[in-house]
């Protein structure tokens, strides 16, 4: 849970970086927007560890069935949010 909270934090902390960059007309605006960047950039390389412990855990773990049908829903739900966080950092290098 910690790599997952790590993870979701520099997302959310990137994002609002970003954003507010947007409002301001400053010089201030650069150093926002690249501070939203680099935490954008290592929400995605703590995503990759993230996921890899969430493999981990989700090999480990021992479950049941219904256990095993809601563990597999979440993975699928990490990978899919995962692919989305790549994506949007590939772009963010392109810009």
């Amino acid at each position: 849970p910690i790599f997952v909270h790590f993870t979701i934090s520099l997302f959310s902390i990137a994002t609002l970086l970003i954003f507010s960059s947007l409002f301001i007309k400053n010089d201030f605006r650069t150093k926002i927007l690249e501070a939203g960047y680099i935490n954008l950039w290592l929400g995605c390389l703590f995503t990759f560890i993230t996921v890899a412990a969430g493999f981990y855990a989700y090999n480990t773990v021992a479950h049941d069935e219904p256990s095993h049908a809601a563990m597999t829903d979440h993975r699928n739900w990490a990978l899919m949010t995962a692919s989305i966080f790549l994506v949007l950092t590939l772009w963010s290098i392109k810009l």
